[in-house]
């Protein structure tokens, strides 16, 4: 049982693929649209499901999760 848990938190640890969607985001915003969204993210009355539509509707495609957590990151910045 010990080696599958040391086997799970290694692939865990690796996330290849974590800042793929930080930056498809930050090509398609462009320098000023991505400083308007790190204003967003840190601002607390502006909801994620809200910039999640508003995207959507620019035509960005990106799961709801993975922009929490990209707002997550960003606001801590």
């Amino acid at each position: 049982m010990g080696e599958l848990l040391d086997a799970l938190r290694l692939e865990a640890a690796k996330r290849p693929n974590a800042n793929k969607a930080d930056q498809r985001l930050k090509d398609f915003l462009g320098e000023a649209g991505w400083k308007d969204f790190e204003k967003a993210c840190k601002d607390p009355g502006i909801i994620t499901s809200v910039i999640h539509r508003v995207l959507k509707n620019k035509g960005f495609s990106i799961s709801y999760s993975a922009l929490a957590r990209i707002r997550s990151d960003v606001a801590k910045l």
